[in-house]
C-alpha cells in the first residue's frame, strides 16, 4: 500500500499515512488495527463518508476537497458511528484521536500530502 506525510504550512503533521485508493483498501480502513499511534493515518481517495462499525479505537476524521482544503471536521469519533455524508469532498483523512486539536486544525485549512 502506498504511503504519505500530511503537511501544513510546510509544517509535517504526520509522518505515515497509508492511502487507501482501491475498493478492498477503502472497505478494510483502520479495521484490523488494534490502536492507531499519533505519527499514523489512512487517507481515502474517493471519500464522501467514513463509519467505525468495528473498530477498537476512537479517530479524528478529516474531510478535504481534491485540493488538500479542509471541508468538514468529526472530532473523535467513537466506535460505531457514522459520519456525516460531505458531498463535495474527495479525501478522508483518518488519525489519532485528538489529532484535529493538537494540530490546531480548522475549516479551509490547506493540507498537502507527500509521497514517502
Amino acid at each position: 500500500m502506498k504511503s504519505c506525510k500530511v503537511v501544513k504550512d510546510e509544517l509535517v503533521l504526520v509522518d505515515h499515512v497509508r492511502i487507501a485508493d482501491h475498493f478492498f483498501e477503502k472497505l478494510v480502513g483502520l479495521l484490523k488495527d488494534k490502536v492507531l499511534e499519533s505519527q499514523q493515518g489512512l487517507l481515502l481517495k474517493g471519500c464522501k463518508q467514513v463509519h467505525t462499525i468495528g473498530m477498537k479505537f476512537p479517530i479524528d476524521v478529516i474531510f478535504l476537497s481534491k485540493g488538500g482544503v479542509i471541508l468538514h471536521l468529526e472530532n473523535n469519533m467513537l466506535p460505531r458511528q457514522m459520519s456525516k455524508y460531505i458531498r463535495s469532498a474527495f479525501w478522508c483523512l483518518e488519525l489519532k484521536s485528538g489529532a484535529v486539536q493538537e494540530h490546531h486544525l480548522k475549516l479551509n485549512d490547506l493540507i498537502e500530502f507527500e509521497m514517502n
